[in-house]
């Protein structure tokens, strides 16, 4: 029940194409939990997802509860992006970058196109980035040090 309200609005913003931004439903029934689209459906949303819905889904979940609960300033997000389209990939960006602007954020990818853009993002709204190379930077794992 706490996180409800934010897994809506986080999911409304990051599953865009697939509810048309409108969100999902956390139901709980007998200690199990099932992610609807409508308060009044039974069937859960999961099993007519693709891979890239379910990871936008499964963020948004995760992004709530962190929100909710999370006294650490600190958000370490292994290549979120890896299997969303472009829609989800922007709605995931302005959650970061809207809703946890007060944190350190550590968003790992293997695109350099990715790093670029989310950068990009951030810097729109004066908020500082750094990228760090870790494959071909020398001087970036120094740093590190």
């Amino acid at each position: 029940k706490d996180i409800e309200l934010l897994f809506h609005i986080y999911s409304g913003r990051i599953v865009q194409d697939f509810y048309g931004g409108l969100g999902l439903f956390i139901i709980n029934k007998n200690d199990k939990i099932k992610f609807v689209t409508n308060p009044d459906k039974t069937y859960d949303a999961v099993f007519s997802m693709s891979n890239g819905q379910l990871s936008a889904l499964i963020i948004s979940f995760t992004l709530a509860l962190n929100k909710k609960y999370s006294s650490s300033k600190l958000l370490l997000i292994d290549d979120p992006v890896q299997s969303m389209d472009d829609m989800n990939t922007a709605g995931f960006i302005e959650v970061l970058r809207n809703d946890f602007n007060d944190a350190q954020i550590f968003l790992s990818t293997h695109e350099q196109a990715m790093s670029t853009y989310v950068r990009y993002k951030f810097k729109k709204f004066n908020l500082d980035s750094q990228r760090i190379n870790l494959r071909d930077d020398d001087d970036s794992l120094q740093e590190l040090e």
